[in-house]
């Protein structure tokens, strides 16, 4: 493979965050229309499985090469993530307290969970600082941090072998299921929405597939496996417009394999968002064609900078539902403000771009300091 960015990521990454941001604020008029409605899987299984190829692509040759310095980048990557997910936690709970002041409505609070802060505030402190305490919308970027701790190991393993890697994540994943293991939150007692530890086969499934793309290998084509998988999208469609939530219940067998649990990623999730990404690979010349339309290019530039466009979005997201629940919105009102999130979400994506390719041009333009003159006897 070349250097160059697989825009097809980067394409999927930004449908996702939009989509994410269009979920973060309940009661739009276009929230029927995402993704989580067509199907058993959303947007944050479609994020996490990016992430883990995204991590392969750019950190699995160092782990060859070099690998104590690449480590030492992902965990310096994970850091970024971690203080990130701390100034979304501040910058919206500093909206959500100026509508408490504004208005006197304690119910803000409540709604994300942040009560916590004004009924154990030394609590919630420390809760927030060893993310144990995560406001509601504000819970994907600390299993992020996580699956990114767990990244050099992962992808380690899949560079001796995607089965090694596979094996071990699919272990790790049962014993969660079986035993109900999980990350704790504090203050309150319980486990982490996103369990890192059941979530990580999507990620470890990600690795694998930008473990092949190092490799230029491709996903196999077979008409059994696109029936199979277009089936169960299909089967899984139907069921979210028409079938009930959770008709049965088929105790003892786990309910890992039968149920929708999205904290612990339940099987028909996992297998939905797999289905979904082998169709989508089987489009043809997707990433060429990508590569070339202009109405493709706001996704892409989105996915590039996926970081700071999902911190803004969530931020944003907070504030809509804030604007929503005191002033009341009708249908074009709702459309006019998700519209006003989205272009500033694409417009801080282009300033980053321009900045970046700013900064490149710059530094191709300065010429090398001369080196300095060796000492001789």
């Amino acid at each position: 493979m070349s250097g160059q960015r697989i825009v097809s990521i980067d394409f999927w990454r930004g449908l996702a965050l939009l989509t994410i941001f269009v979920d973060h604020i309940p009661g739009n008029p276009l929230e029927r229309a995402t993704y989580r409605n067509f199907g058993f899987s959303d947007a944050a299984e479609i994020f996490v499985f990016l992430a883990g190829t995204a991590a392969a692509l750019a950190y699995m040759r160092g782990l060859g090469s070099d690998a104590p310095r690449t480590t030492i980048k992902v965990g310096l990557r994970a850091f970024t993530l971690y203080t990130s997910h701390l100034a979304v936690v501040i910058a919206c709970g500093a909206v959500i307290a100026y509508a408490v002041l504004a208005t006197g409505d304690s119910r803000f609070l409540a709604n994300v969970g942040l009560d916590t802060l004004t009924a154990a505030p030394l609590h919630a402190m420390i809760g927030i600082a060893t993310l144990g305490f995560q406001p509601g919308w504000m819970n994907i970027l600390p299993l992020y941090v996580v699956l990114l701790l767990m990244a050099p190991v992962l992808l380690s393993l899949a560079r001796k072998s995607p089965w090694l890697a596979l094996g071990a994540s699919a272990t790790l994943y049962l014993a969660t299921q079986l035993f109900g293991l999980h990350l704790p939150t504090y203050p309150a007692q319980g486990g982490w929405f996103f369990n890192p530890l059941a979530w990580q086969l999507l990620f470890t499934l990600g690795i694998c597939l930008g473990s092949g793309m190092i490799r230029g290998l491709s996903m196999p084509r077979s008409r059994v496996l696109v029936g199979l998988a277009a089936g169960y999208a299909v089967l899984a469609a139907v069921w979210a417009h028409f079938g009930p939530y959770a008709p049965w219940d088929l105790r003892p067998v786990p309910p890992f394999l039968w149920d929708f649990d999205k904290t612990n990623l339940s099987l028909p999730r996992l297998l939905h968002v797999a289905a979904v990404v082998y169709l989508i690979a089987q489009l043809p010349v997707i990433e060429t064609r990508l590569r070339l339309s202009a109405i493709a290019k706001p996704f892409i530039v989105l996915g590039r900078h996926s970081l700071p466009v999902f911190c803004v979005g969530t931020v944003l997201a907070i504030t809509l539902q804030i604007v929503r629940a005191t002033l009341g919105t009708t249908v074009l009102t709702d459309l006019l403000l998700l519209g006003a999130g989205a272009l500033l979400q694409i417009g801080l994506a282009w300033a980053l771009e321009w900045y970046g390719s700013a900064s490149k041009s710059r530094e191709r333009a300065v010429p090398a300091a001369a080196p300095l003159p060796l000492l001789s006897r």
